[in-house]
């Protein structure tokens, strides 16, 4: 027996015992009440009382009635109670056996059959088949409603496999996206294309702040223009401006009582719902994904959590997809931003102390940090470092070169504006601060939503400000390009120094020959060959590293 089963048997047993001999029923009531401590009866003196109270009052746990009574007897409000109440236990005594009483009671789905006798102990013997007759209704019910929550349970587990298979196709397609608008496309179409979604479409915030539509797939075009996608708070949008605001999946019912009177979606789709899903990518957010459904109890939480990570993915193949259009592309869309806010190390230590802040370069840290390497004018280096110490953006500073009233340092940082910016997508070209106020210079691609990623910068840094954007060109890098820059910049024992080096296996391991070796064949000394080494190799490294070759 199931552990539901076996809990229900300790609940009350309504009985309801039917005889035209009021004084034997009410005799039979007591006394049924007394045998068990957990049965309540109640009584009626015809069949057609009964059924007025169970009209009235629901369906007990157990009917007994006796066979011959005026007006309609046993064998009829059987049959009567059994049109609407076809699972209730029912018994039936009767004054005289009869066969064909039995067989007609059978037939017409009586569950017990007694034979009424004289004296208390025919009481004790319907007790038993009363509680009998309910302990395996309840376990009947108990084991049809395991089934059903079990069958329930399948369907829902199938459904999220093939949940789960979309989401992962189209995963799987964002990697050969080339574009942002062939990854909103693919996701909208292939959304659309399942059998589990009707339509889809993608927004994202205009200059006026209201949601436009970018693309859309699984609805018509004049149904999506007419669909109420603004920043009106209308129910259509709901989810969305949610989506946008928490950075979290938003799911909006189709049912009335989630809703009110408003729908969830455009006119004539009503009676879906709707979840909407950011696409993220560190702290930008490229807009909103909404996708419709009419199955019932859409998007459970497993459900949302996939859609999350297929948020996640999209905002991350568009950057990416950016960032390649940004290496590959001849021009860019330079910003050229304003921060005051004084968190930031920069503008507050040139605040403080007075001094001139330029950054040089970045480098990727341990445990989450950056490695800055400035350059700081206008004050000692023990100062800097004192600031440094301080300061809570900062977890490690030294100085790399020191001069009396300056340096140049590497840092340590948790956060900064530079930092900041690479998240969302840009590259820093210039990052100088003076008197509390910093500029910065970043470039993103020709293509990418300035908005976005102002917004972006805005929510670390809300007082800073966008001074200007212009488009600007980029310098064409090849092999070529680089190799004359790296020719230019070397003098002719250097390049000397550099190839034999290489050519005799300087640079394998093990090495093919020692500095002393090389340095032998070329008829100098090893300290001079290793002078000319190590400045052909900054210069080679200065190279690599700076876009600009005349920098």
């Amino acid at each position: 027996m199931s552990p539901d089963a076996e809990e229900g048997l300790g609940d009350p047993i309504r009985v309801l015992f039917v005889d035209d001999e009021e004084r034997l029923v009410e005799f039979a009531a007591r006394y049924l009440e007394k045998l068990r401590e957990a049965f309540v009866v109640d009584t009626a003196t015809s069949a057609a009382d009964a059924l007025d109270r169970l009209d009235r009052e629901g369906t007990p746990d157990c009917i007994v009635s006796d066979y011959r009574m005026p007006g309609i007897d046993g064998l009829e409000f059987l049959e009567a109670v059994r049109e609407d109440h076809p699972d209730v236990p029912f018994v039936l005594s009767t004054g005289k056996g009869s066969e064909e009483v039995a067989s007609e009671a059978i037939s017409a789905g009586v569950t017990d059959y007694l034979r009424k006798d004289t004296g208390t102990d025919q009481y004790a013997v319907l007790a038993n088949r009363i509680e009998n007759a309910v302990a395996q209704r309840r376990t009947e019910q108990a084991l049809a409603e395991r089934e059903r929550r079990l069958a329930a349970r399948r369907d829902e587990l199938a459904t999220l496999d093939r949940i789960n298979a979309v989401i992962e196709g189209i995963i799987g397609d964002l990697v050969a996206a080339a574009t942002r608008e062939e990854i909103e496309r693919t996701v909208c179409e292939r959304l659309a294309a399942s059998e589990l979604y009707g339509f889809a479409w993608i927004a994202e915030r205009d200059a006026s702040g209201d949601l436009a539509v970018r693309t859309g797939a699984g609805i018509d075009d004049t149904d999506l223009e007419g669909s109420g996608v603004t920043a009106d708070g209308g129910a259509v949008t709901r989810p969305a401006e949610r989506a946008l605001e928490t950075g979290r999946v938003e799911v909006l019912d189709a049912a009335p009582e989630s809703v009110g009177e408003e729908p969830p979606a455009p006119d004539g789709h009503a009676d879906r719902s709707v979840a909407a899903i950011p696409l993220t990518h560190e702290n930008l957010v490229y807009g909103v994904l909404a996708v419709y459904a009419a199955r019932q109890n859409a998007f459970s939480e497993r459900e949302r959590t996939g859609f999350a990570v297929l948020g996640r993915v999209a905002g991350f193949a568009i950057n990416a997809t950016q960032n390649v259009q940004l290496l590959l592309s001849d021009t860019a869309v330079a910003l050229e931003i304003r921060v005051t806010d004084g968190p930031a190390f920069a503008t507050s230590l040139t605040e403080r102390l007075d001094c001139q802040y330029r950054l040089d370069g970045v480098v990727p840290g341990a445990d989450g940090t950056v490695l800055q390497y400035v350059a700081v004018e206008g004050v000692t280096p023990e100062r800097v470092l004192e600031r440094a110490e301080e300061s809570e953006l900062v977890t490690e500073a030294r100085p790399v070169t020191e001069r009396e009233a300056g340096g140049v340092f590497e840092l340590a940082v948790t956060d900064s504006p530079v930092s900041t910016l690479n998240e969302v997508g840009s590259t820093v070209r210039e990052y100088t601060a003076e008197d509390g106020e910093a500029q910065v210079v970043a470039e993103i691609a020709a293509d990418a939503d300035v908005r976005t990623v102002i917004d972006a910068f805005e929510r670390a840094y809300p007082d800073s400000e966008l001074l200007s954007k212009r488009t600007v060109e980029l310098p064409l890098r090849t092999e070529g390009t680089f190799r004359q820059a790296l020719d230019e910049r070397l003098t002719r024992k250097q390049r000397s120094a550099l190839r034999a080096a290489y050519f005799a296996g300087y640079y394998d391991w093990p090495r093919g020959s020692t500095a002393e070796q090389v340095a032998s064949s070329m008829g100098i000394t090893s300290p001079t060959l290793h002078n000319h080494l190590r400045k052909a190799q900054r210069e080679l490294a200065r190279t690599f590293l700076e876009d600009d070759p005349d920098t």
